[in-house]
This record gives structure tokens, sequence and C-alpha cells, in this order.
């Protein structure tokens, strides 16, 4: 657990909206095949690109 802390404060917030916004364009191809694994990578993408933007707005 303390590694994915350390991941998380380490990561810039430009690396955070990157994969937010890879998870966004890969969940595209799962649509309709698997929509449980679809919403999923959704959430994450959401989770990933709302982390990035605040902690790109608090270094400010």
């Amino acid at each position: 657990m303390e590694k994915f802390i350390q991941f998380l404060k380490s990561k810039s917030p430009l690396a955070f909206l990157v994969i937010g916004v890879t998870l966004i364009l890969l969940s595209y191809f799962l649509e309709k095949k698997l929509p449980n694994i679809f919403m999923g990578m959704r959430l994450l993408a959401f989770v990933a690109v709302l982390y990035g933007l605040m902690k790109f707005f608090s270094k400010k």
C-alpha cells in the first residue's frame, strides 16, 4: 500500500491526465462486448482525470 501511495504522490498531474484519456480511448473498444469492464474503466478514467486536475490546480 505504501508503494501505491508513493506512486500517486510522485507522478505529475499531466501523467494522470494522460492515463485517464488513454483509459477512455481503450474503453470504447470494450463497450459492447464487455459492458461491466467498460464501466469500470470509465470510472477509473474519471478518477484519474479528476485527481490529475486537482493536483494540477493545487500546485498553483
